[in-house]
């Protein structure tokens, strides 16, 4: 098996309430390049973002900052107003600061700054992230397909770190039209064991692969085409599989520590 990676540079850079499909169509006529059955297409969260309005100024949010945002503002060196962006995001569950970001999790897990973002956004902005990227990627899966009559898997892409890592990979923030998630359970290994816990991050992994092209400062390629990857469509989109999230008890780094941030979590918010 070999997978090809098709970056497609956008024509424009993607502003409020553009239409991204029609963006991501005419940037694919501009590359000559065509979508092809099996094609799985991966857009950057943060122009869907764009494309949903889901973008806020910070003079709109000035008046709303909380005693609470400001003190960890402190801690982490960062804006009132951005603070307070993400703690609404996170709806206040957050675990701790380190210079430049909070330490949240919400919907889309564990994340820094809940996802919020101010790179590539302008001046005195704040991007966040998709507020459904499931339904995101549906809405895009159904656009596409209609006008291309193909077969293909849609991933709306982030990036994000991982605990005790330096730098960054890609994370699916939504999937539509193919398996997200491989479950390896009960198959065996080369040496006939069964496997009890592995489950593959399919979407995952193609996300980072993508995210080795789209970059994280000036490419301007919001948009990636995967070719060759064998994926597994998915008929009965009442399968859990749409989404590849665990709650926070259920995961094996956060589960032991759960009580302990909650406690901490509580215990902050009455002391303001």
């Amino acid at each position: 098996m070999s997978i090809e990676i098709i970056p497609i540079p956008s024509i424009k850079v993607v502003d409020v309430g553009d239409d991204i499909v029609d963006i991501f169509l005419k940037s694919l006529e501009k590359a000559n390049k065509e979508i092809k059955d099996k094609d799985i297409i991966v857009f950057a969260s943060k122009v869907v973002s764009f494309s949903e309005k889901n973008v806020l100024d910070f003079k709109d949010i000035e008046k709303r900052v909380t005693p609470i945002a400001r003190k960890i503002a402190e801690k982490a060196k960062i804006s009132a107003e951005f603070a307070q962006v993400i703690l609404e995001e996170c709806d206040y569950n957050y675990i701790g600061t380190v210079p430049g970001a909070i330490t949240t999790y919400n919907e889309y897990g564990l994340l820094a700054n809940a996802g919020a973002d101010q790179s590539n956004v302008g001046e005195k902005r704040i991007v966040l992230l998709p507020k459904n990227s499931k339904e995101s990627a549906m809405r895009i899966h159904k656009q596409l397909s209609k006008i291309t009559k193909k077969e293909i898997g849609i991933i709306i892409a982030d990036s994000r770190t991982m605990p005790l890592r330096l730098g960054t990979v890609g994370c699916a923030l939504g999937t539509y039209g193919f398996k997200a998630v491989l479950d390896e359970r009960g198959r065996t290994d080369l040496f006939n064991r069964e496997m009890h816990i592995t489950q593959r991050a399919i979407a995952d992994q193609l996300a980072t692969a993508a995210e080795l092209l789209m970059g994280e400062t000036n490419e301007q390629i919001p948009f990636v085409i995967i070719r060759g990857y064998p994926m597994i469509k998915i008929e009965n989109r009442d399968e859990k599989d749409i989404n590849n999230l665990i709650t926070a008890k259920d995961c094996m780094f956060i589960g032991p520590l759960f009580d302990c941030i909650q406690e901490k979590v509580e215990k902050e918010k009455n002391e303001y």
